[in-house]
């Protein structure tokens, strides 16, 4: 396997609608996604300035994808914290499960925003995907707040004495599926 810095080249949408099926029952699919508001904003316009993602390749193929995208309060994704703390979506295509590969895309990530330096990344997560939420955990996101039946997880990069507390925002109520 592979990893590369996405590109604006690159479709978000099977990764998306990956995350958004997790539980594989197809219930969105890219119509579906345009035609809501809330949710084409993931992958409308892509790659805006600030935007990043790493994409996985397994023999020739795109296996999955970690990407970033920055949020403002007046159109909030559905882990949201702060217009300064990047959303993060992650997905792994079904025949590359179970192989390291979403680990993987979620170290070389965390490494690109320690780099940035971002303050921190934040992410939403569906009640039930307790492999999604463990993944979350071992990296060192932890519960911020709740949205509907998810939670905002939270990743903070800053260390020392400069640091500071990222402020959460209040979530909005949704029922809209999340990785």
């Amino acid at each position: 396997m592979d990893l590369r810095q996405m590109t604006a080249s690159d479709d978000l949408m099977p990764f998306l609608l990956a995350a958004m099926n997790w539980r594989d029952d197809g219930q969105w699919d890219a119509a579906s996604v345009v035609a809501a508001p809330e949710l084409a904003h993931y992958v409308t316009g892509w790659m805006l300035p600030g935007d990043a993602g790493v994409i996985a390749v397994e023999r020739g193929f795109p296996a999955g994808a970690a990407w970033w995208r920055h949020f403002a309060s007046e159109d909030p994704g559905y882990g949201y914290v702060a217009d300064d703390v990047p959303e993060l979506g992650m997905a792994v295509l079904a025949p590359f499960r179970r192989k390291g590969v979403a680990g993987a895309l979620l170290d070389a990530l965390i490494a690109r925003a320690r780099e940035e330096p971002l303050r921190a990344l934040s992410l939403s997560v569906e009640d039930g995907n307790e492999v999604a939420r463990l993944l979350y955990e071992r990296r060192g996101f932890v519960p911020c707040s709740r949205v509907g039946d998810s939670d905002v997880m939270l990743l903070t990069l800053e260390q020392g004495e400069n640091s500071h507390a990222v402020g959460v925002r209040q979530a909005r109520p949704h029922n809209v599926p999340s990785g």
